[in-house]
């Protein structure tokens, strides 16, 4: 990865994201370009992701930037994305099957950290770590602890983040 630093808007947010092997490595090689969510997290153009790769790989790899949220119908939103989503129709179909609405994130910028970091690191060094269901939303402090454990340059990073739910705002650095 190169010394990119992350800038944020004041408004703006960072997300831990989980994600399977598979899906990890279609965003990675950029062949999946659209990150589906069945509730819509408070992302926007701007932000950025750090994804983290579930079992069995289980680490934290890299980032990515939000280029676009698209909100739709699962049926409008397959024709918008369903070439960028990594998923057959009926994969697409089941995982949106009972909603209405459903969400593409969109991302662009996709970069591998310079030192990916395993599991066992991040519950080392941060303390109460556990990798998210779904997603978390990360704190400065967080960010910048996931810039030194990648060995990426976060010394520059420009954010504000608002308030979050009391899980979040706890300091577990």
């Amino acid at each position: 990865m190169n010394n990119k630093s992350i800038k944020v808007s004041s408004d703006g947010y960072v997300l831990l994201l989980s994600l399977q092997p598979r899906y990890a490595e279609l965003i990675f090689n950029e062949t999946k370009k659209a990150e589906l969510r069945r509730i819509r997290p408070r992302v926007d153009k701007g932000d950025f992701l750090f994804i983290y790769v579930s079992s069995p790989e289980k680490v934290l790899l890299g980032s990515c930037e939000v280029k676009e949220v698209i909100q739709s119908s699962p049926s409008n939103l397959w024709q918008l994305v369903n070439k960028d989503s990594g998923l057959k129709k009926s994969e697409f179909l089941e995982y949106f099957n009972g909603v209405s609405t459903g969400y593409a994130i969109c991302v662009q910028n996709v970069q591998k950290f310079n030192q990916p970091i395993k599991l066992a690191r991040l519950q080392q060094e941060w303390d109460g770590f556990h990798p998210p269901q779904s997603y978390r939303y990360l704190t400065i402090e967080e960010v910048g602890l996931i810039g030194t454990m990648a060995e990426h340059d976060m010394t520059n990073i420009s954010m504000r983040l608002q308030p979050r739910s009391k899980q979040v705002e706890l300091n577990i650095c």
